[in-house]
């Protein structure tokens, strides 16, 4: 057999993997969007477009006041550009769907131009099978971005394309406040251990440059800034893990651009020191690399007439099974169908009603006693076919806020007792509220329910006599306070067109970069 069959075989494969995951997934449709992060996301994109373009204060949540918006804005203006041809809705659910299989693609491309088509496979073959890592792309968007150029970034750095290597590396610096960073030293890592330390110190620094408006932004709002983090499992994939250090073995020994998944999990590591469970996930990304890279060597070792044997073998049992240890690294989150069993309601049966709590409602954790180690066997392509959907885009929700869009104007304050569905109402309806879902930035006061003007409860529970009943669901009562309480919308700093223009710019320098023969070694 060839090596230009050969690879034809392998290539194929991996097409075959990728689709048939993508297949899946649009049979799977429901999930999307998976949880609850996208309608921060969504929310922000919304009221981006209401004030014509990037704001630094954000308006719509801790309304009236609100309180600085510091989340790097490159995901929402590109949902924001997407929604001028689509319902915010539909956007909201092919950004948490794509992020998966395009972290796949990208993991394709690297590990086929930087090693070979049967590493691509085999790290492929491994990623895909992760459930973790799915869940993770699909909820953490904005994390899920950066992960999605990684790949593109280390490869076009390695193959001399300096500009657009800055512009991708610029790009993650405004897509994530802390992955990015995580990014820039990994490729600071690599290009010291490569002797490539000049081009790599030029390209973190250009990307740095163009990222200083919106570090100034945070530097100047940095009390703001808290490293709350939710608690969460820690959930070790046994396959990755265990190839994946086999991996980091033959990878330090053959050194050069073999170290780049090693740099990457190195610099990945202190995740574990505040979100082990995000590091766990976000790392299976390298760990894959590094596994394709021991599965290819260890097929290389193999005599060529067993070595289909081997890839039907790693097919048949990576698309099976996917061990996972559970251990205890917080409580889990009660994810119900649909979402309706996470809304903390904040107000305690029979208070008196002018003293509506504004809790903020995390989802509630589910009080069960959690065993200390947990062990999953199947892998993401047998999960999927019975995974339950916990998409707020629910006929309850939708109910709800179709009953605020026509009682209220739209820039009249809500107040819901959770910030997560706040950020639903405000993703769906564009009205600001009263409460903030992000709770790595603090706000300067304590929210006001009286501030509000329509007013969501679930059922059951007592409100104001003030209160003017506008409509039920099943699940929720909606009131209006007999005064109109509005919010004001800040001066963008960006207008739209700008933002668009500057978007245009970057694709095209990258453009540039990539058609542009022999470039110079820099």
């Amino acid at each position: 057999m060839t090596a230009a069959k050969d690879s034809r075989i392998y290539d194929l494969l991996s097409a075959g993997i990728i689709g048939a995951i993508c297949v899946l997934l649009v049979a799977r449709w429901d999930l999307y969007p998976v949880f609850v992060d996208i309608y921060y996301h969504a929310s922000v994109a919304v009221s981006f477009e209401k004030a014509g373009g990037i704001v630094l204060w954000d308006f719509w949540e801790f309304a009236p006041l609100g309180r600085p918006h510091l989340y790097p804005p490159l995901l929402h203006v590109i949902m924001m550009l997407f929604s001028e041809v689509s319902n915010i809705a539909t956007v909201s659910r092919i950004t948490s769907f794509i992020m998966f299989p395009a972290s796949l693609g990208t993991l394709w491309w690297f590990s086929r131009e930087i090693y070979s088509p049967r590493t691509a496979f085999y790290s492929v073959l491994v990623l895909s099978s992760c459930y973790e890592y799915f869940n993770l792309q699909s909820v953490t968007s904005a994390a899920g971005l950066v992960l999605v150029a990684v790949p593109l970034l280390f490869y076009w750095f390695d193959r001399g394309k300096y500009l657009a290597a800055v512009v991708v590396l610029a790009g993650c610096l405004y897509t994530h406040i802390s992955m990015a960073p995580i990014v820039v030293c990994a490729l600071l890592l690599y290009s010291v251990v490569s002797k490539k330390a000049l081009a790599g110190i030029k390209v973190a620094g250009g990307s740095l440059i163009l990222y200083i408006p919106w570090l100034l932004h945070i530097v100047t709002n940095l009390s703001s800034l808290s490293a709350n983090s939710p608690s969460s499992r820690v959930l070790v994939l046994v396959a990755p893990w265990l190839l994946g250090v086999l991996g980091s073995v033959i990878c330090i020994k053959k050194r050069g651009e073999f170290l780049i998944p090693v740099c990457i999990l190195v610099c990945m590591a202190p995740i574990a020191m505040s979100y082990a469970g995000r590091f766990t996930g976000h790392a299976l990304l390298p760990l894959s690399m590094l596994s394709g890279i021991f599965l290819s060597h260890l097929e290389g070792l193999v005599s060529p007439g067993k070595r289909s044997f081997l890839v039907v073998a790693s097919l048949l049992v990576l698309t099976l099974v996917a061990p996972t240890v559970g251990m205890m690294g917080g409580r889990d989150l009660n994810r119900g169908i649909g979402g309706a069993g996470t809304v903390d309601s904040g107000i305690p049966r029979g208070e008196s009603a002018p003293r509506l709590s504004i809790q903020e409602g995390r989802p509630p954790v589910d009080q069960r006693p959690q065993s200390r180690i947990t062990l999953r066997i199947p892998s993401l392509f047998l999960i999927l076919l019975k995974l339950p959907s916990d998409s707020y885009l629910n006929p309850e929700n939708l109910a709800m806020v179709q009953i605020i869009e026509k009682n209220s104007r739209e820039d009249e304050i809500v107040f819901i007792p959770s910030g997560m569905m706040g950020c639903l109402v405000t993703a769906a309806t564009g009205r600001p509220q009263t409460l903030g879902m992000w709770q790595e930035v603090s706000s300067d006061y304590e929210p006001d329910p009286k501030s509000a003007s329509v007013f969501v409860l679930p059922r059951g529970r007592q409100a104001p006599s003030q209160l003017i009943k506008i409509g039920e669901t099943e699940k929720w009562e909606l009131y209006r306070a007999p005064t109109k309480k509005t919010g004001v919308i800040p001066r963008a700093v960006l207008r739209t067109e700008l933002v668009y223009g500057i978007l245009l710019a970057a694709c095209a320098v990258i453009v540039y970069d990539l058609v542009r023969k022999n470039p110079r070694n820099r």
